[in-house]
């Protein structure tokens, strides 16, 4: 096997790698540290070899990069202080589904998912026969805060 086909073939699987990370993140307003090193690769792969970037630059960009992620992160852990604060607590909001529909509630619990912090909210009633019944549901924090005005809280 020459080495040209075994670069070829490495190229090959570095595209296919590729084209599935970014069918991951098809739809995400992020740049994430994988992103940015295909950035820098790129740039690296076509800057000009008699007037090459700054290494500086390099490194003041992953610097921010860095930043930004550690922000992210932080505001992460806010959202979740935030919702496990409202723990016990009884709320009524808009339905984010459906407009026209109010949730009531106790709210018995909060956790961080992929798409963001959740609370739980535990909705109690009566059955046709007369029973009591619970049922627990889970939305997006930033959609219960967003009906704001609807939102009323009490202990």
């Amino acid at each position: 096997m020459s080495v040209n086909s075994i670069l070829t073939n490495m190229q090959n699987d570095t595209s296919a790698v590729n084209a599935e990370k970014s069918k991951e993140r098809l739809g995400q307003s992020t740049l994430d540290q994988d992103s940015f090193l295909q950035l820098l690769m790129t740039q690296l792969k076509y800057q000009d070899p008699l007037n090459p970037m700054d290494n500086s630059q390099f490194m003041a960009q992953q610097a921010q990069l860095t930043q930004v992620s550690e922000l992210q992160k932080m505001n992460q852990t806010n959202y979740f202080m935030q919702a496990s604060n409202l723990i016990g607590t009884n709320i009524s909001f808009t339905d984010p589904s459906n407009s026209s529909n109010t949730i009531s509630g106790k709210i018995t619990g909060a956790a961080v998912s992929s798409k963001g912090t959740t609370v739980t909210v535990t909705q109690t009633g009566k059955d046709s026969n007369g029973n009591s019944t619970s049922t627990d549901s889970q939305y997006l924090l930033s959609d219960v805060l967003k009906s704001s005005g609807s939102i009323s809280v009490s202990n």
